[in-house]
C-alpha cells in the first residue's frame, strides 16, 4: 500500500478516527496501532508479517537479556548473538542468491569445471520482504541502545512490536532510534486523555504531507518517466546533452522520491502524536561529502555513525584507524542497499571520499569566499551525481555504457536513434528540483507560521486546491518508491 493512493487515504482515515475518537485508553490505543501497522504491512503479502514478528520477538528477547545481565562479558555475548541473528536474517532474504552465485563461480573456477555444472549452493526463489533493511536496523537499534545504557530494557512486548512495525516508518524509514521512539509512546497514546497533553501539530503535518506528495507525484514521477528511465535504459541511443541531463535529473529524482516519502512519513506519524527526526536537510548544498552525509538520509547515516563507525574505533585510535573505519563503514552502507557490485562500488566511492576529506582535513572547512564556496558545492554535487550513476545502474557494464554515451561527443558523433527527451517541461522540473534547495530556512519557517494563522476555511481551500492540482497534472498510476527495494 503506497502513501499517495486512495486506498491508503481510506486506511489512514480509519486509523486516525479510531486512534483519536474510538479508543480512549492507553492499552487500547497501543493494541490498535500495532494491529493497524500489521494490517498495513500485510497489504504487500500477509506471509511477510511472520518475518516481521520473528524479528521483533527475537530482538525483544535479546534486549531483555542484555538489560537483565550485569556481567559485561555476558552482555557483550548477547549483543554479538543479536547482531549475528539480525545479519543472518537480513542476509538470507537479501543476499543469499548473490553470495551463492559468487561462491559457486569461485568454486567452479578453482575446480576447473563449469560454475553451473554442479553448484554447491543452489539458487533459491526468496521473496524479499518489504522494508526488511529498515526494520532490521530499527530492531538492532533497540538492542544497541539498551547495551549502551541509552535506554532501560523495554519490558512491554507490545511497545517493541509498535516500535518495529510502526506503519509510517516500516517500509522505507526514517530509521528512528529506539532511544528516541520509546519515550514518545506514552505521551502519544495519552494525548487527548491527559489534560496536559500537547495538541496535534496538524498544520505542520499537513504541509509535510503536501510537500511529500508534490515531490513524489510531480517531480520524481515526471522526471523518471520522461527522462531518467528512457536514457538509463539505452544511453547509447541519446546524445551527450540528454545523457548529462538524465544524470542530473536522477539526482533530483532520488532526492524528491526519498525525501518526499520521508516528508509524508514524518507528517503521518505527527498526526498520530509521534515526532520523527528530520531525514533530509537540503543535501545538494553540501560543500563536502562529509557534510552531504550530515544532510542526506540523516537517520541512516547517524545509525552507521553511532553503531558501526564508533564500534570500529571512530577517531579515537589515530588517523589510519579513522580512515579505515570511514571506508569500511561506507562499504557496508553500500552493501546494505543490496547485493550488487554497483552498490559496493558506490559505497567504496563514498568511503574513499570521506577518508580523503578526513585525511586532508577538508570535510569540515567551508570557504568564507562566496565564489570558492560555490565551487565547493558544485564539486560535491558533481561527485554525488557521478556516484548516483553507479547507484542507479544494474551492473558495472551499464555504468561503462552510460559514461561512454556521456563522452561520445568528445570521441566522435553520438549514435542517436531515439527522439530527444529534452523538453521544456523536463528542464523546468530539473531546475525547480534543484532550486528548492536554495530556499532559505527563514522562508520555510515563515511559510509554516503564515499557514498556521490562516483561517480554517482558507486552509481547507488550500488543501482542496492542492489535491485538485495533483489530480489534474499527476500521471495515472503511482510508481513504487525507490527505497522500497531496500
Amino acid at each position: 500500500m503506497l502513501f499517495p493512493t486512495f486506498s491508503f487515504a481510506v486506511f489512514f482515515l480509519c486509523v486516525f478516527i479510531g486512534f483519536w475518537y474510538v479508543f480512549r485508553r492507553n492499552l487500547d490505543r497501543r493494541l490498535f496501532l500495532v494491529a493497524a501497522s500489521y494490517l498495513f504491512y500485510a497489504f504487500w503479502d500477509w506471509r511477510l508479517c511472520g518475518i516481521l514478528f520473528l524479528s521483533t520477538a527475537a530482538n525483544y528477547g535479546f534486549e531483555m537479556l542484555v538489560g537483565m545481565n550485569r556481567d559485561h562479558p555476558r552482555r557483550k555475548l548477547v549483543l554479538v548473538l543479536s547482531v549475528l541473528f539480525n545479519l543472518l536474517l537480513l542476509g538470507f532474504f537479501k543476499y543469499y542468491n548473490f553470495f551463492a552465485e559468487t561462491a559457486n563461480g569461485l568454486i567452479g573456477r578453482f575446480a576447473g569445471g563449469s560454475p553451473a555444472s554442479s553448484p554447491l549452493f543452489p539458487a533459491l526463489s526468496v521473496l524479499l520482504p518489504v522494508g526488511i533493511s529498515f526494520y532490521t536496523f530499527k530492531a538492532m537499534s533497540l538492542v544497541f541502545d539498551v547495551y549502551l545504557c541509552k535506554l532501560p530494557p523495554v519490558r512491554s512486548f507490545l511497545d517493541v512490536m509498535l516500535y518495529v512495525s510502526f506503519f509510517p516508518q516500516v517500509a522505507s524509514g526514517p530509521i528512528v532510534h529506539a532511544c528516541d521512539f520509546f519515550p514518545q509512546i506514552r505521551p502519544a497514546v495519552e494525548a487527548g486523555i491527559d489534560p496536559d497533553s500537547k495538541p496535534i501539530e496538524f498544520n505542520r503535518a499537513s504541509l509535510l504531507v503536501m510537500s511529500g506528495l508534490l515531490k513524489k507525484m510531480v517531480f520524481a514521477n515526471f522526471l523518471s518517466t520522461l527522462l531518467v528511465s528512457p536514457v538509463f535504459s539505452a544511453p547509447s541511443s541519446y546524445g551527450p546533452p540528454a545523457v548529462l541531463l538524465a544524470a542530473v535529473a536522477y539526482s533530483v529524482v532520488i532526492y524528491c522520491d526519498f525525501s518526499g516519502y520521508s516528508d509524508m512519513a514524518i507528517g503521518i506519524a505527527l498526526l498520530l502524536g509521534f515526532q520523527t527526526p528530520e531525514n533530509f536537510h537540503r543535501p545538494y548544498l553540501s560543500f563536502s561529502v562529509t557534510e552531504f552525509w550530515k544532510r542526506w538520509h540523516i537517520t541512516f547515516s547517524s545509525w552507521l555513525r553511532n553503531y558501526l563507525y564508533f564500534s570500529l574505533g571512530g577517531s579515537r585510535f589515530g588517523l589510519a584507524r579513522t580512515l579505515f573505519a570511514l571506508f569500511f563503514t561506507m562499504i557496508l552502507g553500500g552493501l546494505w542497499h543490496g547485493a550488487s557490485l554497483t552498490f559496493i562500488v558506490w559505497g567504496a566511492m563514498q568511503g574513499l571520499a570521506l577518508a580523503l576529506e578526513r585525511g586532508f582535513n577538508y570535510g569540515n572547512r567551508r570557504s568564507p569566499r562566496p565564489l570558492i564556496g560555490a565551487l565547493q558545492i558544485l564539486g560535491t554535487f558533481a561527485f554525488t551525481t557521478a556516484s548516483w550513476i553507479v547507484f542507479r545502474s544494474s551492473s558495472l557494464g551499464d555504468v561503462f555504457q552510460f559514461v561512454k554515451a556521456l563522452f561520445a561527443g568528445a570521441a566522435g558523433p553520438a549514435v542517436q536513434s531515439a527522439p530527444s527527451p529534452l523538453s521544456p517541461l523536463v528542464i523546468v522540473l530539473v531546475c525547480l528540483g534543484l532550486g528548492m534547495h536554495a530556499v532559505p530556512e527563514r522562508i520555510r519557517s515563515r511559510t509554516f507560521t503564515v499557514y498556521g494563522v490562516l483561517p480554517l476555511p482558507v486552509k481547507a481551500f488550500c488543501f482542496a486546491a492542492f489535491f485538485g492540482f495533483l489530480a489534474v497534472v499527476s500521471m495515472s498510476g503511482i510508481a513504487p518508491f525507490i527505497y522500497f527495494q531496500f
